[in-house]
């Protein structure tokens, strides 16, 4: 198992690549498509899934260009609406406009399979309604649920809520233990 991490764009958001047995996962493909890119190609790997924690801009940028070249795409079903959305991801507050993405699948509460490996999936609503933790082995991607030491997401845009991640971070804690959190920011 590799991971890498790549530091995206204006908000320094962060990307991970996870490589396991042959296969490639990009989770959170944030808004330096060139750099996510030449990264898979300096490293000789081809990007087979991506895994989003939630449907932020700053998170699904890359997404579809990843699609185009061949990857398959996973969202929860509340957020993948913001694939289709400027302004549901938010990128309008920034300028950026994403390319529309269609799903292939669906991230589900509980255990998920993906390309023969088996994720555990954590949902989190709250930074956005449908915003979830992706755990893998001993590595939890938390997205902007959650970071260093108790930190969560702002709850101030569309579809974010104060008491509902509240809830989620006390539903994520027995998850955290003796995990490494890879958060999508710092």
């Amino acid at each position: 198992m590799e991971v890498i991490k790549i530091v995206n764009g204006i908000l320094k958001q962060d990307c991970y690549i996870l490589k396991l047995d042959g296969k490639v996962f990009v989770i959170d493909p944030g808004l330096d498509t060139e750099l996510i890119l030449s990264t898979l190609e300096k490293k000789r790997l081809h990007a087979d899934y991506v895994l989003l924690t939630h449907g932020h801009f700053d998170h699904i940028y890359s997404a579809n260009k990843l699609k185009q070249l061949g990857a398959k795409v996973y969202i929860t079903e509340v957020d993948a609406p913001k694939l289709f959305s400027n302004e549901l991801n938010m990128g309008f507050l920034y300028g950026f406009e994403c390319e529309t993405c269609v799903p292939d699948g669906f991230l589900k509460e509980g255990e998920n399979e993906i390309g023969d490996e088996k994720f555990e999936v954590v949902f989190t609503p709250g930074h956005t309604s449908g915003s979830c933790c992706i755990i893998y082995e001993d590595l939890i991607f938390t997205g902007d649920t959650y970071f260093e030491e108790g930190v969560y997401g702002r709850t101030d845009l569309l579809d974010g809520n104060q008491k509902m991640i509240e809830k989620s971070i006390e539903k994520l804690r027995p998850f955290l233990n003796g995990k490494t959190i890879l958060a999508g920011h710092e």
